[in-house]
């Protein structure tokens, strides 16, 4: 619980606490106003209307979720390595593999919070916009924990990578360079794919129904667990040079 504490003012100080949140607030603006100037030509497509509603508003959003991701995890480890703050820690009294699990816990409260204020703007669309009847929440409801386990994935490897790369630029290029890949193996139905994380939050924005890929699902599940456990047993045993 300390090391909680610690890291919680921590975040507060690097900025982290406000970034995802604000990605939240963005991303909901961005599908209520996208939405708004677009309702007849989106309505006109070819699809079911919670078809349109979540596929053709997502993608943009999963960009800024995306990139949100990746800063936010680059901060949290930055403050750590400026001073060479990250060597002291080894003098406190906690664990140190507790100061790599508590910024997880902290970004994923703040990851979900995020998806949930770009969702409820979807939900605030659905009930004013679609046809009536045709709004469904608990489609609504699954899609929500659908992309917020797809991109646990991310969250996990680059937290990972932040904490082995105490030059800020390395962490974001290999966060770029990850986004890029996944743009371009998600519309790809080769299964090795699914092995980058990026991939793996991308392929609901390329979808083109509602159909949640259970394979997607429990990759992304895996992935996350095998990304935390390394990070965390390499924070605990690893010590910084």
């Amino acid at each position: 619980m300390k090391s909680f504490k610690v890291e919680l003012k921590k975040c507060k100080r690097s900025g982290v606490l406000e970034l995802l949140p604000m990605i939240g607030i963005l991303g909901a603006l961005y599908a209520l106003a996208n939405f708004i100037i677009r309702k007849n030509t989106l309505l006109n497509l070819p699809l079911p209307p919670m078809v349109v509603l979540l596929t053709q508003i997502y993608g943009m959003i999963m960009v800024l979720n995306m990139f949100g991701i990746i800063v936010a995890t680059t901060l949290t480890y930055n403050i750590e390595f400026r001073g060479n703050a990250i060597k002291k820690i080894y003098m406190l009294p906690f664990k140190t593999s507790s100061v790599f699990s508590s910024k997880f816990l902290i970004l994923f409260v703040l990851l979900a919070l995020c998806i949930v204020l770009q969702n409820s703007a979807l939900a605030i669309i659905g009930n004013i916009y679609l046809p009536t009847g045709t709004f469904e929440l608990s489609t609504l409801l699954k899609y929500t924990g659908y992309i917020f386990i797809t991109s646990l994935p991310v969250l996990s490897f680059m937290l990972l990578i932040s904490s082995r790369c105490e030059n800020i630029w390395y962490s974001l290029g290999i966060g770029v360079a990850g986004f890029f890949s996944g743009m371009a193996m998600a519309l790809s139905d080769t299964s090795i794919f699914l092995m980058n994380p990026f991939v793996l939050m991308t392929k609901p924005a390329v979808a083109s129904n509602l159909n949640m890929d259970m394979n997607v699902i429990i990759i992304a599940l895996i992935e996350t667990v095998i990304f935390y456990v390394i990070g965390w047993a390499i924070s605990k045993n690893r010590h910084y040079e």
